[in-house]
């Protein structure tokens, strides 16, 4: 991530500043609300909002969210309810999504009205009279058409002053050209990770057609790269490479006890600096300031590398488990650029 001097990470302060509003300021590090929905792990009542207010206070001012992922968007706006006397919504983004709202074909709809329909809703729930970002969700799972009224009509809203910068995740040439303007920022998951660095290759390419803001989310692959929490059942990883993560487990706790394969992940996606912002789940308070300073310390590390020029051939950053990621990556070298979609159940 290339990050400008005013989304740096912050320490804790007891009020928290404005984000601009002329332009996207948002932190490189992007709070992804999907996990209070319980989609990977249980989440205790009084979570959300401690854990909103302190990423907020470390300068963590952007939450992505869907009505995709279930009764996400209530529990955030509750949080952001929760909080609001001491951080208004002028201190953070919010970031989701329209055209999809479930597993099944029948649940998708980019129709202009319920597009409409979907971004009043999401105010509702949110608690707020505008949203910043908002993205066509899996438009590759339907036409061009319904994914060109979606996003004609998501500009449309962005013109009224509803929506502040429209985005998505593919059919991107294709859009540009029948709507005639460019898309703002674009997300994509589980593409830069242990097991598939496949955005590292596109990065260029997106960027080429104009998209200045370019997230990357699940660096922790939707909960498989992790040793002290298993996969959810619904993961779509194939038995041999759910057998090597194992494996990584094992060599996590062999050469770094006591230490998660997350953090290793986690890090590994933290020193790539190709894109603007790193989308991240954290259940709780205490994920948050984990997070932070796993940040900070890759900083530190990538800054005393830039002052100390490596030598050739060398990747190592002085960080603690360089030496782990390395064993693990060799482990998961023959799935590189292993990658899935989220399909209809109905296409399964």
């Amino acid at each position: 991530m290339t990050v400008p001097d005013h989304t740096e990470l912050q320490p804790d302060h007891t009020s928290p500043p404005d984000v601009p509003q002329d332009h996207l300021g948002a932190s490189p590090i992007v709070y992804g609300a999907a996990v209070f929905a319980q989609l990977y792990n249980p989440i205790k009542a009084h979570w959300p909002a401690e854990a909103c207010k302190r990423a907020i206070d470390l300068g963590i001012n952007t939450f992505d969210t869907s009505p995709y992922y279930g009764n996400s968007e209530h529990v955030l706006g509750k949080a952001f309810q929760a909080i609001s006397a001491t951080h208004p919504r002028s201190t953070y983004y919010i970031s989701t999504k329209v055209g999809r709202y479930g597993p099944k074909r029948n649940e998708f709809n980019y129709s202009k009205e319920k597009v409409r329909e979907s971004v009043e809703e999401s105010m509702r729930r949110l608690h707020t009279d505008y949203l910043d970002i908002v993205y066509a969700h899996d438009v590759e799972f339907v036409s061009v058409d319904n994914a060109v009224e979606a996003v004609g009509e998501l500009f449309r809203l962005k013109a009224e002053g509803k929506i502040k910068y429209v985005g998505i995740s593919e059919l991107i040439p294709v859009l540009h050209e029948r709507i005639g303007q460019k898309l703002d920022i674009l997300m994509t998951y589980c593409h830069y990770n242990l097991h598939n660095t496949l955005l590292q290759d596109y990065i260029v390419h997106f960027k080429d057609l104009g998209i200045q803001t370019i997230w990357n989310a699940s660096p922790v692959s939707m909960g498989l790269l992790r040793s002290f929490t298993g996969a959810p059942e619904w993961h779509p990883a194939p038995p041999r490479l759910r057998a090597a993560v194992q494996d990584c487990i094992s060599i996590v706790q062999g050469q770094a006890p006591g230490k998660d394969l997350a953090e290793v992940a986690v890090k590994f996606a933290m020193k790539w600096r190709g894109c603007e912002g790193l989308v991240l789940g954290m259940s709780n308070a205490e994920e948050v300031e984990l997070n932070a300073a796993w940040w900070a310390e890759c900083e530190s590390a990538l800054s005393s590398a830039s002052s100390s020029p490596l030598l050739p051939g060398s990747p190592s950053l002085g960080l603690d488990l360089e030496s782990v990621e390395q064993a693990v990556r060799k482990r998961l070298q023959d799935f590189e650029k292993m990658e899935w979609a989220s399909p209809p159940i109905d296409d399964c």
